[in-house]
């Protein structure tokens, strides 16, 4: 069963208003005709005729567009009848500029469509290559259970340079939580390389403060960091044992460990760590350890989650994110604390947040 992991964008469909485009524009022209009959303005109101094939290939593909040209052309024609005026050469006219606006609607309404498609298959190999990013995380792992969410400050990206990842090793299961810097394409190519680096590292060194220098160096070397200034990775780095979890924290916001049903604590590094490639001979960063029993829960997050402001600017108080580790589940607790995050923006995020929330169970799952 695929484990739960929820993205954020906020791009807007428009199937809805692309049904709504045909019945809108048919109901101008009946709207023009009445009108027309009412007032026995006649071919004064029949220019107006042209507008309704500009409603349809505002939403609409090109055969519907035709449809409402065509209907909107009949009209016009019809227009003239009541008045004698039929043939005339000012109903002639305005008949012709229905024709020709009709016309020019169909050929924007078909290569509105056409950008769309290119549009729909951009995005969705963008999409596809966007998962291989930040795979979706399985539900449990060992006796972890895992909740996480990805808020992507792009309309509609799905991530962007926020990354986690959760894997079981021969030294148990190891997870990681970090934040590329920079925006856009460049902080996903930085994430991405992290995020492999972490997945091979991981396996291959028992120690995770090498894990870690593993990682400074992948980063550093990253040929896509080129096109930035500076390419660095904030992180945290976590071990699960049995009884007890170890941090590694590269200039990350601390892991926050709720113990039983009272305590919450944050896991502060003894020193400040520079960020995954920045170390440049820098000692490496110490492990803290800390007890981990069964019914705890450890809330892993990037500072998207931090600096969240409000209208007035205000930052999203800790207290309120500290609470929301209460619920009884981790996805409860998850969706809480998201839904306290788009309350206090108004749903207006200006950085991406990714958040984990992992559950040490009484016991491993089978």
């Amino acid at each position: 069963m695929p484990g739960r992991q929820a993205h954020r964008g906020r791009g807007a469909g428009g199937t809805l208003d692309r049904w709504r485009g045909l019945p809108a524009a048919l109901v101008f022209v009946a709207l023009v005709w009445l009108v027309d009959v009412v007032t026995q303005t006649h071919a004064v109101f029949i220019g107006f005729l042209a507008l309704a094939p500009l409603i349809a290939a505002a939403v609409e593909g090109g055969r519907r567009t035709a449809v409402v040209s065509a209907v909107a052309m009949t009209v016009a024609v019809l227009a003239g009848l009541p008045s004698g005026l039929f043939g005339s050469l000012d109903h002639m006219l305005r008949v012709a500029v229905v024709f020709s606006v009709g016309l020019a609607s169909i050929y924007v309404a078909r290569s509105r469509t056409q950008r769309e498609r290119r549009l729909r298959q951009v995005s969705e190999i963008a999409q596809v290559t966007q998962r291989a990013v930040l795979r979706v995380l399985p539900e449990q792992v060992g006796d972890l259970r895992v909740a996480a969410h990805y808020l992507s400050a792009y309309e509609t990206a799905k991530v962007g340079g926020d990354l986690y990842e959760v894997v079981v090793t021969p030294f148990g299961v190891r997870a990681i939580i970090g934040d590329a810097c920079g925006k856009g394409l460049q902080a996903v190519l930085t994430a991405s390389t992290a995020l492999g680096a972490f997945r091979h590292a991981a396996y291959v060194h028992e120690d995770l403060a090498a894990v870690a220098a593993d990682l400074d160096l992948a980063v550093a070397r990253d040929p896509a960091g080129g096109a930035a200034p500076v390419a660095f990775v904030t992180a945290a780095l976590v071990q699960f044992g049995d009884t007890e979890l170890e941090v590694v924290n590269c200039g990350h916001p601390a892991p926050v460990l709720r113990s039983g049903t009272v305590d919450v604590v944050a896991i502060e590094p003894p020193d400040r760590y520079p960020p995954l490639g920045l170390r440049r001979g820098a000692p490496p960063p110490v492990p803290v350890r800390h007890a981990w029993r069964p019914g705890d829960r450890l809330l892993l997050y990037t500072d998207g989650l931090l600096e969240a402001r409000d209208r007035d600017g205000g930052f999203l108080p800790l207290p309120e994110i500290y609470d929301c580790l209460g619920e009884s589940t981790g996805d409860e607790c998850v969706d809480r604390i998201v839904a306290r995050l788009l309350a206090h923006t108004r749903g207006r995020t200006r950085d991406d947040a990714a958040l984990m929330v992992l559950d040490h169970l009484p016991t491993p799952a089978r």
